[in-house]
């Protein structure tokens, strides 16, 4: 019983006796502000319709008639022709495509692709923290009471050290002299 009235005593007055203050202190790191970036890309696809001129080949083609008749030439942008009488009185025809080659206008469409490249980089500002202001206030109740309590729980502490060691302090005492 003795014991466990000292290892209560003992433990009270080490629960009363810390002393903390409320308010953390702040780090002296700063403050990164504005750690972003960012990119947009944007593609634009337009569709526009250019005409391109193309080039056909003519194939080459020959025929040939003969008829009674008198003789004749005939030419196009395309092709030529002849008539002609032979000895026996028939009449020769020959026709015959031009080397050249037709052009014409075609529509195509074409595709055009922009790249829209759009960046916002935000600038890291480091921004310290201000120096800490302490604002006076009263104590609660309870820092009050541990603050006032303090010195009577070291008092009672001694106390009871020495009445635990009452009897080795005496006997020490008394070789002593």
């Amino acid at each position: 019983m003795k014991n466990l009235v000292i290892i209560v005593v003992s433990l009270a007055s080490l629960m009363l006796s810390g002393c903390h203050s409320s308010k953390q202190m702040l780090p002296s790191t700063p403050v990164i502000v504005n750690n972003t970036d960012s990119v947009r890309i944007e593609y634009i696809e337009t569709v526009r319709i250019d005409t391109v001129t193309i080039e056909v080949p003519v194939p080459m083609e020959s025929a040939k008639q003969v008829v009674p008749d008198s003789t004749s030439h005939l030419e196009t942008s395309l092709a030529e022709s002849d008539a002609w009488i032979n000895e026996d009185g028939t009449l020769g025809h020959s026709i015959k495509n031009k080397e050249q080659k037709l052009k014409a206008d075609v529509p195509v469409p074409v595709k055009d692709t922009k790249t829209n490249n759009t960046e916002a980089t935000v600038r890291e500002v480091p921004v310290p923290y201000p120096e800490p202001v302490y604002i006076e206030r009263d104590f609660s109740k309870w820092e009050s009471f541990r603050l006032d309590a303090f010195w009577y729980l070291v008092g009672l502490v001694l106390i009871s050290l020495g009445w635990i060691l009452r009897k080795p302090l005496i006997t020490a005492i008394r070789k002593c002299l």
